[in-house]
């Protein structure tokens, strides 16, 4: 037999009784082998197990360091388990727990069967921390509220959670004793001043921002702030004036600049609003976001050379701006250049074709060149491009109306209807169309829809009580709604008019007569007018008056001017049967 055949059969031999002597029960061999102690050998489980959640703990720092987060969270556990006491390893599986979103089971780490008072301080922090990251912010800020000792930090946190929540009384609290505290802090001012505004505690507010001025010294900011809480109280001169002041400590504010060159844009003094928002986009890094404003701006100044240079300037970096497209068309269309405009109003649908605001102004640019089909086609391909939209039919309906063609409008407005039933503009231009086509019944229910809706509607009021004058039928209802009208507004011509008709149909000339005298010098270019003025003189026997009232109505070219020369006709006749010429 090879000689290490037999050298590994004596070895396995060997280990074979080796484990038989082993594995056989002790014999009595007289002497006494010492048990350890109990102590030692909990003492002994101890050091392995901090030596096991040491091993396990490098381990989990290494995997968490190599990116292999859930077998970090692993051996964190592992870790935890075998030296639950550590407070370490603790607050390491609570942070993994959280940055993986486990936030029960952070909980359930950090509170076991604890009530939020029984926990230590530092807890408490955890669970607030664990409560913000679950969005539990009324929990996250009970359990803060049972810190006795908070840092500024949590004092300003709590603000924060209960402005979160709308609980502005809690949120004031805390902010004040933050700013308390930090009394250099602007914005902690800024932010408390605006909840005692928006809780309507004005007077604070003021005493807040005064004392504010007599610690921190003149800051524009401050004067800011007090020309909001001004303006916000409806004292705009006063706001516009501290505004004023914050901008001559510093010139270029951006707050007082914006709010300043809006209350001058409130009074229509483009000068002054332009002079700020010049400022705004020449000296701002977002100057571009001030730039459509300030053009805007020149439109409405009537400084169309400048609002065209600032657009096109505006579009070399945004070419696909469709409001910047939009802008530049009604600049054109101020300029009377209304085919440019028609360019720059096709360039906007064409980067958004659901602006209605183009669709509308187009429209209008055609209507005002009297190009009527051209209007309709425009308002057509608008229908189309948004057909569930009551807008477009809205636009069809005008532009048939100015086309006399009132059954296709009613048409328009009743399908818009069908899409909004509660669009009182549609139920007015119905009411109108269907006055138009003779349908007074319709029209009146019409009418009565918008009144529902709105009953003091000057507007509505007059039509509805015109049209009733105008056929001699309901003339106390009439006279009522005209009245409401004028009470809305005493200097309207047509009103005035309105009112003179009615009570003329009512048989009170005189009265009516001192109201056409009114009207006329209100719109005096408005041929019904002048028909109205003839019709009060002829019932008065006034008859050169009368003819010299209907020939001025034809001056302005009334809708029947075949029939006002009939009349005058009829009263050059009865002045020649007569004799007389009237009073």
């Amino acid at each position: 037999m090879p000689g290490f055949i037999i050298r590994f059969i004596c070895n396995v031999s060997a280990i074979f009784l080796l484990f038989v002597n082993c594995s056989a029960p002790l014999r009595n061999t007289g002497v006494v082998t010492p048990e350890k102690p109990a102590d030692q050998q909990v003492e002994r489980k101890a050091t392995v197990d901090k030596e096991s959640a040491e091993r396990y703990f490098i381990m989990a720092r290494d995997y968490e360091r190599r990116g292999i987060v859930d077998m970090a969270e692993h051996h964190y556990e592992l870790a935890y388990n075998f030296d639950p006491q550590s407070e370490t390893l603790k607050d390491e599986l609570v942070r993994r727990y959280i940055e993986s979103e486990k936030t029960s089971k952070a909980l359930i780490l950090i509170k076991g069967q604890r009530t939020n008072q029984e926990l230590s301080a530092k807890e408490k922090r955890q669970v607030v921390s664990i409560y913000v990251k679950m969005g539990e912010f009324e929990k996250a800020a009970e359990v803060l509220e049972l810190i006795d000792e908070r840092t500024d930090e949590e004092v300003y946190t709590l603000g924060l959670i209960y402005e979160s929540i709308g609980k502005k009384d809690d949120a004031l609290k805390y902010y004040m004793l933050y700013y308390g505290k930090n009394k250099s802090s602007i914005q902690i001012g800024y932010k408390i001043g605006k909840l005692l505004i928006t809780s309507k505690r004005f007077t604070e507010a003021e005493s807040l921002y005064t004392s504010m001025i007599s610690e921190l010294g003149p800051k524009p900011d401050v004067f800011v702030m007090l020309g909001g809480l001004k303006v916000v109280q409806k004292d705009t001169a006063e706001g516009l004036r501290l505004f004023e002041k914050a901008l001559e400590l510093d010139s270029l504010n951006e707050d007082a600049l914006r709010s300043a060159a809006q209350i001058y844009l409130t009074r229509n003094d483009y000068a002054n609003a332009i002079v700020n928002y010049e400022k705004l986009y020449n000296e701002n890094e977002l100057g571009d976001v001030y730039g459509r404003t300030l053009a805007i701006i020149y439109f409405y100044n009537k400084q169309y050379d400048k609002a065209e240079n600032l657009l096109s300037e505006l579009l070399k970096d945004g070419i696909d701006d469709y409001e910047l497209h939009f802008y530049l068309g009604l600049v054109f269309a101020g300029q009377k250049k209304n085919d440019l405009a028609m360019i720059e109003f096709e360039k906007t649908l064409s980067i958004r074709n659901t602006f209605g605001d183009a669709w509308k102004e187009m429209c209008y640019l055609a209507l005002k060149d009297k190009l009527y089909d051209d209007a309709l086609q425009i308002a057509m391909r608008y229908q189309k491009t948004v057909p569930d939209n009551n807008a477009p039919l809205k636009l069809l309906g005008h532009v048939y109306m100015i086309r006399k063609e009132y059954l296709n409008a009613i048409e328009s407005f009743q399908k818009s209807l069908t899409i909004d039933s509660t669009d009182v503009y549609s139920y007015f231009e119905l009411g109108s169309a269907f006055e138009r086509s003779k349908q007074y019944s319709e029209a009146a229910e019409a009418f009565s829809r918008v009144l529902a809706a709105k009953p003091d509607d000057p507007a509505t009021c007059n039509y509805l009580g015109y049209m009733w004058a105008e056929r001699g039928e309901n003339l106390d209802s009439a006279k009522i709604l005209i009245s409401k009208a004028l009470k809305a507004d005493s200097s309207n011509g047509a009103f005035i008019d309105s009112y003179a008709w009615v009570l003329f149909q009512m048989g009170n000339i005189d009265s009516a007569y001192v109201y056409i005298e009114e009207a006329v010098k209100k719109v005096g270019d408005d041929p019904v007018v002048h028909m109205h003025k003839g019709e009060i003189h002829l019932k008065k026997k006034e008859y050169t008056k009368a003819i010299d009232a209907f020939r001025k109505s034809l001056e302005f070219e009334p809708e029947d001017p075949e029939s006002i020369r009939n009349k005058i006709l009829d009263i050059e006749k009865l002045i020649n049967e007569s004799g007389s010429k009237g009073k």
